[in-house]
């Protein structure tokens, strides 16, 4: 991009007679902030008043029009990343757009206060088992509020519009709290929260229930994998063998086994006796299989007879570890031949389709594993105290060979569930938890959801997919740090006590005192006084944090001034459509029968420059605070500034991965001084104009008309780009629009606006151009770049009170259609002017002379403008004026758009244009550099009358 200031500057130095007396531009605002872009933006924020620009939108807009934007909250647990700063940029720059449409915005901040993730950083791994729960609690609650503010500076410091001091919500307040309890009574009085026996994500590394959200698959998990034998105790209908037939089943968790009540075939499924070239005996297993297995285990099958699965119903077999315990067969579609044998083991306390076969065929579904991941004691003196993935399976191989079960053995890699905090793999266990039946809320989350505008457009699809992969949702957790779930237990009978006197008495309590009082108050405090305290016993389970923030927008959103509580707006990431957007809907359609959303925008992923996850062992960690402000070492990490982390994330297509580096925030910021570059040069030649003076589009002179019907285009384009929310869009409209502004616009308006009369028409005419350029640039990129339009209204000579541009709201005045004529003849012009600078290359095209040979139709697109031609002239004109208006000097001619010397178009060619260039003959005018006067020092006769002029003012 052409800097147009330095132009200015060097056209005309001091060392001109006549630069006093050219109107070169005139402006204060920087060129570049350079290595201050810190100091320079915070100070932005404080004189333009940003902390309190929320504020008073909320107190001054009452138009009904409102906007509410709810706040997925982010983990208290550590500093920010790059994915917060794409996150809170783009809710802001819909917020920001919303306010200069008129809205009333609502959009309070908050923070997800609660659970495991800020428990590990609280809290040393060794005082775990020396600090007591409300020691926990305590030292908890205090790196959440460290780090919350350590975030909230963050936020405040990208620019991120909010009543930071005085409106934000903490899961962790005490009226948080007392709302959660009573949202957590109602879905339970409902019957959509219930208590049971059920298997669940068990960590042992973090001793607590997990969520499927909150699971992570580790593709290169390593298990000790084992062929196991079953002997067949049955006799095989009209089959007769002599050696004993052993049952072969494969398994991934030999620490299973132990638990083994039922193995399961398919009657779909054709199965086999074959005996083993390396092994004794004869074995059962699918014919299909028998290929995979051969290979698998490097043994030999040979089959000696076929038959159908539906011969192995109820068959009996002897447990492979325990000899005296049998096992049924039983028929069941969880039974394939895509691996293993056919013949599936069943762990009814360790599998999700394992409880499910158990249920049905009332089968045992206690787990013999505790919360350590443990044998339990009684089971088996030989597992007693052995962790399940080390020293348990190790023990259960052992007997396996002991009793003479254990066909192969080998190593397996696949893919296998971790907890995403502890990167430690996890194990399904049943126990008595807390849910919410998703089966019960299914049918109407399905049609809420088919209610929902989703950016991208199958974000609704990807929602139904995910709430049909959950029939249920564990909310109870096994942890300190969190809100209790509010039931007391009999101490005989073990019935629940949980009704609506108990929960308004805590819910009292907890307003005054906040959850603390559930570890720290008695029974007796606790419970109303129709009760005895004694009876009972409190639980000791959490709410799970998802729940916390699923029914945040009943805690927040009824503080709305509407009281609604269905936002326009959800924006987060795609990890939330099983997370955030998935237990918000459950809720609501659980409480209001709706979904509390009517938009949701998903975004990506952020990766580095390479698409790869970040990661500290890698080193590729992008430290947005680092880009933003700057880091140690200025030299290898200069400050960019919060407006190009901003413009980077416009400029983004969000609705996928997007990559970072430092880059790509450099070419970030390089676009947004391309727009400083313009915004300077349109504030430096507005000076000393106002409104009084602008020219109505119709009297304007035909560029600037033709121009005037750009900047309605563009404005046109950005709308609509932002009603749908594709900032991308935006961005790439806006650097379009000032590339054609700057480089061809401002090029050729320069000699008027430096060298015409000072409050001449032609020059007044392209003045107005750049007033409304510059309110619909401003306001164009507004949103976006809040800082530099800000710094903008401080130097702006048409804004004399210095008023925020979000105080002045979106377009409106209105920009008069031009005559397709004129645009048709400019675009001409504007073609042949890049023919002929293809032509003169590397040459300045002010010292050519240029002949336009035109075809009938072309001379006629120019010929409409003509002010004076002469049809006696061999169909030619000289000069080549485009006609404006009526009156002298009130014109715009070919060769100031072409900005040569001098130009003639002759009609009756044969293609459409061909241009010839010459050097003019012409001397150059001492003041405005033109080559338009006959002998050299000699002044023309435009600038002539602009200093006389001057000199009568």
């Amino acid at each position: 991009m052409r800097t147009h200031w330095y132009l200015a500057r060097r056209c005309y130095s001091a060392k001109s007679i006549y630069s006093s007396t050219v109107l070169v531009p005139k402006t204060k605002f920087p060129v570049k902030i350079g290595k201050k872009t810190n100091e320079h933006e915070i100070e932005i924020q404080n004189v333009c008043d940003f902390s309190g620009l929320y504020k008073w939108q909320y107190l001054n807009n009452t138009s009904d029009k409102q906007f509410i934007l709810h706040d997925g909250p982010p983990y208290a647990n550590g500093d920010v990343h790059v994915g917060h700063a794409l996150n809170k940029i783009l809710k802001d720059i819909t917020n920001r757009y919303k306010l200069l449409r008129g809205y009333q915005v609502h959009y309070k901040p908050g923070w997800d206060c609660h659970g495991l993730p800020i428990e590990i950083k609280a809290i040393k791994a060794n005082e775990f088992k020396t600090l007591n729960t409300s020691e926990i609690r305590k030292k908890s609650k205090s790196f959440a509020e460290e780090t919350i503010e350590i975030q909230k500076r963050a936020f405040q410091r990208w620019g991120v519009m909010a009543d930071w001091e005085n409106s934000c919500y903490y899961t962790y307040d005490k009226d948080y709290q007392a709302k959660e309890l009573n949202s957590f009574y109602k879905l339970y009085k409902r019957g959509f929260v219930y208590r049971a026996l059920k298997p669940v994500y068990w960590s042992p590394s973090s001793g607590t229930a997990l969520a499927e959200s909150e699971l992570v698959y580790n593709d290169n998990h390593v298990s000790r994998s084992v062929y196991v034998t079953f002997p067949l105790l049955s006799k095989l209908p009209e089959l007769s063998f002599d050696d004993v037939i052993k049952v072969l089943v494969w398994t991934t968790q030999p620490w299973t086994l132990p638990a083994n009540q039922t193995l399961c075939f398919s009657s779909n499924i054709k199965y086999c006796i074959a005996s083993c070239s390396h092994a004794s005996g004869l074995y059962l297993l699918a014919v299909d299989c028998i290929e995979a297995i051969a290979r698998q285990t490097g043994k030999k099958f040979n089959i000696i007879q076929t038959f159908d699965g539906s011969c192995l119903e109820g068959m009996i077999c002897r447990h492979p570890m325990y000899l005296e315990r049998t096992v049924r067969m039983i028929s069941s579609d969880v039974a394939n031949t895509s691996k293993g044998t056919g013949v599936v083991h069943i762990a009814p306390a360790h599998g999700m389709e394992d409880f499910g076969i158990g249920q049905k065929h009332n089968l045992n579904t206690e787990s013999s594993v505790n919360s350590d991941g443990e044998f339990m004691a009684g089971i088996d003196p030989n597992l007693e105290g052995k962790f399940i993935f080390t020293t348990g399976n190790k023990a259960v191989v052992e007997m396996l060979k002991e009793r003479m079960n254990l066909f192969h053995e080998h190593d397996c890699k696949h893919s296998y569930p971790y907890d995403w905090r502890t990167k430690q793999p996890i194990f399904v266990h049943t126990s008595n938890q807390w849910f919410v039946d998703t089966a019960m809320l299914a049918n109407k989350a399905e049609v809420a959801i088919s209610g929902i505008t989703t950016y991208p457009d199958n974000g609704r699809s990807s929602m139904l997919n995910r709430l049909q992969l959950r029939s249920y949702w564990c909310i109870s957790r096994q942890r300190a740090w969190g809100l209790p779930i509010p039931v007391f237990y009999h101490r005989e009978s073990g019935e629940l006590l949980l009704n609506e006197s108990t929960i308004q008495h805590l819910v009292s309590l907890v307003l005054k005192h906040g959850a603390d009082i559930w570890w720290e108050g008695s029974n007796s405090e606790l419970l109303p006084s129709e009760y005895n305290a004694d009876e009972y016993e409190r639980g000791s389970d959490i709410l799970d944090i998802w729940f916390d923030s699923g029914v945040s927008w009943d805690c927040v959103l009824r503080d709305n001034k509407n009281r609604t509580t269905e936002a326009d707006f959800y924006i987060e990431g795609k990890d939330q459509y099983g997370g955030w957007f998935q237990s918000s809907l459950l809720t609501s359609v659980g409480l209001q029968g709706v979904a509390p959303y009517k938009n949701l925008m998903v975004h990506g992923f952020v990766l580095d420059e390479k698409g790869q996850k970040m990661s500290k062992s890698i080193g590729n960690v992008v430290d947005p605070m680092v880009l933003t402000n700057g880091g140690k070492n200025p030299q290898r990490d200069p400050a960019y500034g919060a407006d190009a982390l901003r413009w980077w994330v416009a400029e983004s297509n969000v609705h996928q991965d997007v990559h970072i580096s430092t880059t790509i925030i450099k070419s970030a910021a390089e676009s947004v001084q391309k727009i400083r570059n313009s915004v300077r040069f349109m504030l430096g030649n507005l000076n000393e104009f106002d409104e009084t003076k602008v020219v109505p589009t119709p009297a304007m002179l035909v560029l600037d008309q033709y121009f005037m019907d750009v900047l309605r285009t563009y404005r046109r384009e950005v709308t609509t780009a932002y009603e749908v929310y594709d900032y991308s869009l935006v961005t790439r409209l806006t650097l379009k629009f000032i590339k054609k502004f700057s480089n061809i616009y401002f090029t050729i308006v320069k000699d008027r606006l430096y060298c015409d009369e000072k409050e001449s028409l032609r020059r007044r005419s392209c003045q107005s151009v750049l007033y409304f350029t510059l309110d619909v640039l401003l306001k164009s990129v507004a949103p976006i770049l809040p800082h530099l339009v800000e710094e903008t209204t401080l130097y702006n000579p048409t804004n004399s009170n210095n008023q925020s541009v979000f105080k002045s709201g979106w377009y409106t005045d209105d920009i008069t259609g031009v005559n397709i004529d004129i645009i048709n003849a400019v675009e001409t012009a504007l073609n042949i002017r890049d023919d002929f600078n293809l032509a003169i290359v590397g040459k300045q095209p002010t010292t050519y002379d240029v002949t336009i040979t035109t075809d009938d139709n072309v001379y006629k697109t120019l010929k409409i403008f003509l002010i004076h031609y002469a049809e006696s002239v061999s169909n030619s004109f000289e000069n080549c004026f485009l006609m404006l208006t009526e009156g002298e000097g009130n014109e715009t001619t070919l060769s100031e758009i072409l900005t040569c010397a001098e130009c003639t178009v002759v009609g009756g060619g044969d293609t459409p244009w061909e241009v010839d260039v010459n050097t003019t003959t012409m001397c150059k005018c001492p003041r405005c550099r033109r080559y338009i006067v006959t002998s050299s020092g000699q002044v023309c006769d435009r600038c002539m009358k602009a200093m006389t002029d001057g000199w009568n003012e």
